[in-house]
């Protein structure tokens, strides 16, 4: 898909999203999980200062471009843009490492029971982010204006 011309990378991610619908919600979150860990990768495409400026759903696939922050936004979305949407309570929350400055931009859905984006490829829960990380930030779902789509 990642390599696909944008319009279609556009439709398989539309055919994608079609397909975890059929699914139960645990199995459409590790699905949708193991897509993004194999997304291309950049640095610093996003930025937290900037959120009224990150691409809508079908922008961030057309552009192609992601960095740690992108790919879990676009998690986010493929999430949203499900059936599966009614059922999760999903967020992106920033942790800081102290001791590395390391950055994880973390999934968030249903209080922490899925966690997607801290150990690559493999959702653990909220029991897993280390006690000396610090959370930075935290982006409601209502401040990405998905609502409208």
């Amino acid at each position: 898909m990642w390599t696909q011309l944008p319009s279609e990378r556009l439709r398989s991610w539309h055919d994608f999203r079609k397909k975890i619908n059929d699914l139960d919600t645990q199995s459409a979150i590790e699905k949708t999980y193991h897509l993004w860990c194999y997304a291309p990768f950049v640095n610093n495409y996003l930025t937290t200062d900037q959120i009224e400026n990150w691409p809508n759903p079908w922008e961030l696939l057309y552009e192609n471009y992601y960095c740690d922050l992108a790919k879990s936004l676009g998690m986010l979305y493929t999430l949203y843009l499900s059936d599966h949407k009614d059922a999760l309570e999903m967020e992106i929350r920033i942790y800081i490492n102290p001791d590395t400055k390391q950055t994880y931009n973390l999934v968030w859905i249903n209080q922490g029971k899925y966690v997607l984006n801290l150990e690559y490829d493999t959702i653990v829960n909220k029991t897993h982010i280390p006690q000396s990380f610090k959370l930075k930030e935290t982006i409601k779902i209502e401040q990405l204006k998905l609502h409208n789509l």
